[in-house]
């Protein structure tokens, strides 16, 4: 009875140590592992041309013959089938440059395909260092998100046949472009009154009360305008209306820059700061819109309709303008109510 108690597990006891020996003696013909192992990718999208550049350590001095880098989507381990990646193409790899203790290598086209690199040179002894391998032409894989492994290995032979001395793997996926798109749409902002902020964010009054006039003394008024755009090419403003008229009795509109003189028929209007008369302010706020050239002497008046009286040739931030009115009369002046509506344009090109 105690003989058959005990037979059985001693056979087991004796399948535990023969497989212990399996496993020691497999460990002990085991390729050294390369390391500091790594792969720059000059675009991660799929299909493109790129460049691979890899980094890694050869970790024994054995005869370094050739290195095969081989791309597979399965497993970085060679005991498992390789699966080359869809899409990619390494046939064309170039290989532009080499540094670190092992170089002297050349591209293996007779052993290179689609999917795995071999390099080569005179078989001598590997140096235990850093090494940087960049070829370049290589098309991507076309699969985005897929894990691909490159299976790194050293060679005794020049065309990376026979047993790996080195082995080590590398990996990397290919994404699709991720794309931010937005859209600013063209403005042209402008407000008018008889006062505005710079900023249009309020305007008030639509009419300008000149008063009484009389041949000794000259008369004035403002309004204001306020433009903006982000049209490339900036904005033009223009002047249209008339001059001051009581049915077809009429203040005289003066064709060019003209100071103001008490007794002579004038309208006019600029877009300065005056003295005479006390009246208007130069432009206000950061944006680039400057009064046209007749309308930017203080203390010089014109109007003629249809004329352009501020600009900017260039995307331009609020300004604003203050316009003076002014008018004058002869002392025959015909009696009557006399009044004119001028009407501010903003055009744009967008």
């Amino acid at each position: 009875m105690l003989n058959k108690k005990f037979g059985r597990p001693g056979f087991i006891f004796m399948a535990i140590i023969f497989m212990m020996v399996l496993v020691v003696n497999q460990k002990i013909t085991q390729a050294d592992i390369i390391t500091q192992r790594s792969i720059t990718l000059s675009s991660a999208s799929p299909l493109d041309v790129a460049s691979h550049t890899f980094k890694f350590t050869v970790p024994s001095t054995t005869n370094l013959g050739s290195i095969v880098l081989e791309y597979c989507t399965i497993s970085p381990l060679s005991t498992y089938p390789c699966v080359a990646p869809a899409g990619l193409d390494a046939n064309s790899a170039v290989l532009s440059s080499q540094s670190g203790g092992n170089t002297g290598f050349s591209i293996d086209n007779a052993d290179t395909t689609s999917n795995k690199l071999v390099i080569a040179r005179t078989a001598s002894a590997g140096v235990v260092a850093s090494n940087t391998y960049t070829f370049n032409n290589i098309t991507n894989p076309s699969t985005p998100g897929q894990t691909v492994f490159v299976r790194i290995s050293t060679h005794s032979s020049t065309d990376g046949s026979g047993t790996a001395n080195d082995d080590g793997a590398v990996a990397f996926a290919v994404q699709s472009i991720f794309n931010i798109g937005a859209y600013v749409p063209p403005f042209l902002k402008m407000c008018v009154g008889i006062s505005v902020a710079p900023d249009c964010t309020t305007q008030t009054g639509d009419f300008i009360d000149l008063g009484i006039l009389t041949p000794v003394a000259v008369r004035s008024g403002v309004s204001q305008f306020s433009t903006a755009t982000n049209d490339p090419s900036g904005y033009v403003i223009y002047a249209l209306g008339t001059t001051l008229t009581s049915g077809n009795n009429t203040i005289n509109s003066l064709a060019g820059p003209t100071p103001s003189a008490p007794g002579n028929s004038q309208f006019g209007i600029n877009l300065r700061a005056n003295l005479a008369p006390a009246s208007g302010q130069d432009p206000v706020g950061v944006g680039t819109g400057l009064p046209t050239p007749n309308y930017n002497i203080p203390n010089r008046y014109t109007f003629n309709s249809g004329d352009s009286i501020t600009s900017s040739n260039i995307p331009s931030n609020y300004n604003r303008m203050t316009v003076t009115y002014i008018a004058n009369i002869v002392p025959k002046q015909p009696p009557g109510i006399y009044a004119t509506t001028v009407t501010y344009v903003a055009t744009v090109q967008f």
